[in-house]
């Protein structure tokens, strides 16, 4: 934080998830009346493995079906976003990718780590879009799961036992409610798709007077995908428009342009390089394969971020150069305090 200490405190600690279920949490996520910074959310799978092959080597956050964050205010923070979309937030967020465990074609515990940024790092002044607890009475944070197929080709004679621990990274002290060093806004995250290019080869962003974006990341991949964000990525994207009812903010963009973007944030991440693996399953070439990220947010000004308001229709359209991939959209923003 800019201005406030924090502190850091365990919320869970050993939950069992169970899988293919959603897993709630509400009475050990308690308002405290402080800012919450982020969620750091760290997963524990224990494989138990006989003949199976590895499926996805970052399989720990495909097996994360949906994250969703609501408050006892009706307000949605995280809008049922996946492990594999929050693994491109916190690489965005962070620089880095998160931690994590490669799956081996070994019995064993694989851990890994998502962080649910509550606080936006990139703003000059980032108490202006927080978490503040003291507005909420209840805050339920709910996990959909998947199964040992998120790791394996086979589920006979295998299996997964996933754990939990949560933690809370927290101001020390109540914010201030003068409205000098209090927030302005509370976080949102969202997810759209997959949808078929050929069947839809665009997604519709709400349109809502509290609405405001700072980025979107888009993900391309092959045919046969039926999570938001799942399958070996493709670069095949043609082109990139974001418009809305008066006019484009993004036109025709060239998708090499927003690949390069995508680069200015991050590091390579050699953690996951195995020549002996497919780079299909491993996406040795480039870890984000077939992902395009785009910022409003420039300089770390909240006045930079995209206003929703107002517009009868907001669309990002995007071409494909097969027709046959999947797209799945990712955007982050923030909802003023009502």
């Amino acid at each position: 934080m800019a201005f406030f200490p924090t502190e850091r405190k365990t919320l869970v600690e050993g939950a069992a998830l169970t899988n293919s279920a959603i897993n709630r949490f509400q009475t050990q996520l308690q308002p405290d009346g402080t800012g919450w910074v982020k969620l750091i959310l760290n997963f524990h799978a224990t494989i138990s493995y006989t003949d199976a092959e590895v499926t996805d080597r970052r399989g720990l956050f495909r097996y994360i079906k949906g994250i969703t964050l609501r408050t006892g205010r009706g307000d949605t923070i995280v809008d049922n976003v996946c492990g594999q979309a929050f693994y491109i937030v916190n690489s965005l967020f962070t620089h880095v990718s998160p931690v994590h465990d490669v799956i081996l074609k070994a019995n064993g515990t694989y851990d890994g780590v998502i962080e649910i940024w509550l606080c936006m790092p990139f703003l000059n002044r980032m108490e202006d879009v927080i978490l503040d607890t003291s507005r909420h009475s209840m805050l339920e944070l709910a996990i959909t799961t998947g199964t040992v197929l998120d790791f394996l080709d086979d589920d006979t004679g295998e299996s997964v036992s996933v754990t939990l621990d949560i933690e809370v990274e927290k101001t020390l002290a109540v914010l201030a409610k003068d409205g000098k060093s209090g927030p302005v806004a509370s976080p949102y995250y969202a997810q759209r798709g997959p949808f078929v290019h050929s069947a839809q080869g665009y997604f519709d962003v709400e349109s809502s007077l509290d609405l405001g974006l700072f980025g979107f990341a888009l993900k391309i991949a092959a045919t046969g995908v039926t999570c938001p964000f799942d399958g070996a990525g493709a670069d095949n994207l043609t082109f990139l428009t974001f418009e809305d009812s008066v006019r484009p903010w993004i036109n025709r963009a060239m998708p090499w342009g927003l690949k390069q973007e995508l680069h200015n944030s991050l590091h390579f991440e050699a953690q996951i390089i195995d020549p002996a693996t497919p780079a299909t399953i491993e996406q040795v070439v480039y870890p984000l394969l077939g992902v395009y990220s785009y910022w409003f947010v420039k300089n770390g000004s909240i006045q930079e971020h995209f206003p929703t308001g107002k517009k009868s229709q907001i669309r990002l359209t995007w071409g494909d150069g097969t027709g046959t991939d999947l797209g799945s959209l990712l955007y982050w923003g923030m909802r003023t305090l009502r």
